[in-house]
């Protein structure tokens, strides 16, 4: 057995920190080619250890699985590339400026709300007044602390 070619599904998800059942998940979405099979077994060239970089490198930058594949089909065709990376980068870049933008609201509600001495929802405006209609999209608006606190004035 010693003579075979290629490492196994273990070795590469030992050598790639992944594990073997994502290797076969990745196969089965097309976003790696299936390998070689000698006597059954999965066999994988080094290049395999590449292609698990870039889609590890890829998804730690954001990209959804979808994405990635998108830049594998291109980077392995005639265009190569360049072009959909800037797209994908582009869109990929307003969405974590939207990401931000939000996760700054919860910070700031969140430092208010660490000092919050209320008893309940309804004397505090962190929290819509009751009958207030919620908007989703400024549910973490920042509270401006006047000096009651997060209290709701009277």
């Amino acid at each position: 057995m010693d003579d075979w070619p290629g490492m196994t599904i273990g070795e590469v998800a030992r050598k790639a920190g992944v594990a073997t059942s994502l290797i076969r998940y990745y196969e089965s979405i097309g976003l790696l080619p299936e390998p070689v099979r000698m006597h059954g077994q999965r066999r994988y060239g080094s290049d395999v250890l590449d292609d698990l970089a870039f889609i590890g490198m890829a998804q730690s930058a954001g990209f959804k699985l979808a994405e990635v594949k998108a830049l594998v089909e291109a980077a392995d065709g005639s265009g190569g590339m360049a072009d959909p990376m800037r797209s994908l980068s582009s869109r990929k870049l307003e969405e974590v400026e939207a990401l931000l933008e939000r996760t700054r609201a919860m910070k700031a509600w969140l430092e208010v709300a660490k000092d919050c001495g209320c008893r309940t929802p309804e004397e505090c405006a962190l929290f819509p007044a009751s009958g207030e209609a919620v908007d989703p999209d400024r549910i973490l608006t920042v509270v401006k602390i006047d000096g009651n606190g997060c209290r709701r004035a009277s």
